[in-house]
């Protein structure tokens, strides 16, 4: 294990559900560690200090030269002005899914951080689950594929319409889509490219703008076609994405790779999501120390799933918002 005083030093923004597994990722990742947790609920603070970690304010951690990265695990629309105090105190940054509402948000987070000189990258932990050939070697692979993504996780009402953030749209940016469908969503843009057009077909809304029921189309630039079915509405925990190729073929399905290229199989198998979060941070820390830049974490690599989650939310579709039982 890597001492804590040359290991990457993060501080955790946020300390709901998905901070509290970004500090358990930071805590088996050796060449990054938690420093601190900034959480401002004082249910959220009371949960931290019992798993044993120091809360501290924002402005004590952007001035603590031990701190070298914040984690933003806040709501997509409460966190522009952290990102900007982050960069001006010269901490690199990463951000929780999904990193922005919109292409226009994403490029300018990406240009604060270049202009900073700092790392910017995203919590989309299965992407790690690919074999890393994958990632971009062969722009032609998949040209005129069709695709299929199903995603399905079962949620409440209350999940969606509960007072806070995950019922207002200007923060949460959606529902099942934006937070649950937009894993799956990202990998195959990691695959297939940048979508050029973007059809949501239908919605169904808990409460305007929070969708619990989605289907769509998108066309890549790669000429890829992609059908997209996300639901909170069934019982059934599925997820699954399927590409089929000229010459080539890929199912990811609960996290286990399958597949054949140019005659080779490709064979990965399921992994926790902890171990893939875990690898993340290894590789922000090993390019904040100096060593390969940023890959498969970086935040630039989100500008195919940032466009179509545009394009699905907020273009019109034939949408109902109606009680759920």
């Amino acid at each position: 294990m890597e001492n804590k005083e040359t290991a990457l030093g993060v501080a955790v923004v946020g300390y709901g559900n998905a901070g509290r597994q970004h500090v358990q990722a930071l805590a088996d990742a050796g060449s990054a560690h938690a420093v601190a947790v900034v959480e401002s609920d004082p249910a959220a603070a009371a949960r931290a200090r019992a798993d044993g970690l120091a809360v501290r304010e924002l402005a004590d951690v952007l001035a603590d030269g031990g701190v070298h990265a914040l984690a933003l695990c806040l709501p997509p629309g409460s966190r522009t002005g952290v990102a900007e105090a982050a960069v001006a105190a010269g901490k690199h940054l990463l951000l929780e899914k999904p990193p922005a509402r919109a292409p226009e948000e994403l490029a300018g987070l990406l240009s604060l951080a270049g202009a900073g000189g700092v790392l910017a990258a995203v919590m989309f932990q299965h992407r790690f689950a690919l074999p890393r050939r994958l990632l971009g070697a062969d722009p032609d692979r998949w040209a005129g594929a069709v695709a299929t993504l199903t995603i399905s996780r079962p949620r409440a009402d209350a999940h969606y319409r509960q007072a806070g953030w995950r019922s207002d749209p200007r923060d949460a940016l959606g529902g099942v889509t934006a937070h649950l469908g937009v894993h799956y969503l990202d990998l195959a843009c990691q695959l297939l490219g940048p979508p050029r057009e973007v059809v949501p077909l239908s919605r169904i809304d808990a409460a305007p703008g929070i969708d619990t029921q989605l289907c769509g189309h998108l066309v890549f630039a790669s000429g890829a076609r992609l059908s997209v079915v996300v639901t909170s509405r069934s019982a059934a925990r599925f997820e699954q994405l399927t590409v089929l190729g000229a010459d080539a073929w890929l199912e990811v399905r609960s996290g286990a790779v399958t597949g054949e290229s140019g005659g080779e199989p490709i064979i990965a198998p399921s992994r926790p999501a902890s171990r893939l979060r875990t690898e993340l941070y290894q590789e922000l820390a090993g390019a904040a120390a100096g060593g390969p830049p940023l890959d498969v974490a970086a935040l630039s690599r989100a500008a195919g799933v940032v466009a179509a989650l545009d394009g699905l939310l907020t273009k019109p579709a034939h949408s109902v918002t109606e009680p759920l039982s």
